[in-house]
């Protein structure tokens, strides 16, 4: 199983490796303001820009299937989960603010006050820790067994490791030394009282489009144009079924295997995220690298494919 442990490495180095100067200071102060607001929230910044966007509103749970109407996509920032719940739902963070750049960011939030966050809704229901290594080596023998038996053609097996990696990091300052260290990459860091703190990098973007012209790529790297009106149809797809590099193959199977056998919830790991239609645009990524703040430490997930 080839592993993806950059996100750990990145977390556990930020204290050592990383030098902020004067702007990413700055930089992640205005972070932390907009994190000790308690407003829903989510900074990202896109492959190969230099500066995030911020989009700030209300957060709006999708409905499990099919969310989007035909020919009706609406605009907000998009965390959808592995396998959604009623605890951990696929969410929309309404654009009631939206802008780009460290200078507008920090013009519409000058006026934000400090609030008391609170326990986010899988914080107050879905406490299960991380699997013991015991645990897991049990599982990583489950799944192998799947692949040996031919039942699957491949298998994707994650891990969540928590502990209080670098306790004295905030996360501005690792917000703004993953966007040194990944300038390549989405860079994501997101509240909503309903999904909790988060933070990831990801290459893996699934889609892009607007203006009729929808592109979806697969792992290969290979395009596929579509020409439609809008990109509903194209982000139920995503949404309906995990792609198979982040759950097995066949995927459907792969996704129901995982749900009873992993041992832990993925939650918001190798699920989708991105803008959607934002700006005209929309970038819809697989959330491959990621970090959960919890109440008393961190949550770090990584994961790789098993195969045949």
């Amino acid at each position: 199983m080839a592993s993806d442990q950059r996100f750990f490495l990145t977390f556990v180095s930020a204290n050592s490796s990383y030098v902020a100067d004067r702007d990413s200071e700055h930089s992640s102060f205005l972070v932390n303001r907009i994190i000790l607001s308690g407003q829903d929230f989510v900074l990202y910044r896109m492959p190969a820009e230099r500066e995030p966007r911020l989009v700030m509103g209300p957060v709006v749970s999708l409905n499990e299937e099919f969310p989007f109407r035909h020919y009706h996509l609406p605009s907000g920032f998009l965390f959808h989960p592995f396998c959604p719940t009623q605890t951990c739902p696929s969410l929309l963070i309404k654009p009631d603010t939206a802008c780009r750049g460290w200078e507008l960011i920090e013009q519409e939030t000058e006026s934000l006050t400090h609030r008391r966050v609170t326990l986010s809704n899988i914080e107050r229901k879905q406490q299960k820790a991380a699997p013991h290594a015991d645990d897991f080596r049990r599982t990583y023998r489950i799944f192998r067994n799947q692949i040996d038996r031919r039942l699957f053609r491949s298998l994707y097996l994650s891990q969540a490791i928590e502990g209080l990696w670098a306790d004295n990091t905030d996360e501005g300052t690792l917000f703004t030394h993953m966007l040194q260290e990944f300038p390549d990459e989405m860079v994501y860091l997101i509240y909503t009282r309903i999904s909790g703190r988060w933070a990831g990098h990801t290459p893996r973007i699934l889609m892009r489009g607007g203006s009729h012209r929808w592109e979806s790529i697969a792992p290969s790297g290979s395009r596929h144009i579509t020409y439609t009106p809008d990109g509903s149809g194209l982000v139920n797809s995503l949404l309906e079924v995990p792609s198979e590099e982040i759950s097995g193959e066949p995927s459907a199977l792969a996704r129901e295997f995982i749900r009873l056998h992993e041992g832990f919830p993925r939650l918001y790991f190798t699920g989708i995220v991105g803008n959607l239609n934002i700006y005209g645009e929309t970038s819809l990524f697989l959330n491959t690298s990621c970090l959960k703040v919890r109440p008393h430490g961190r949550a770090i997930f990584y994961g790789g494919a098993m195969m045949r």
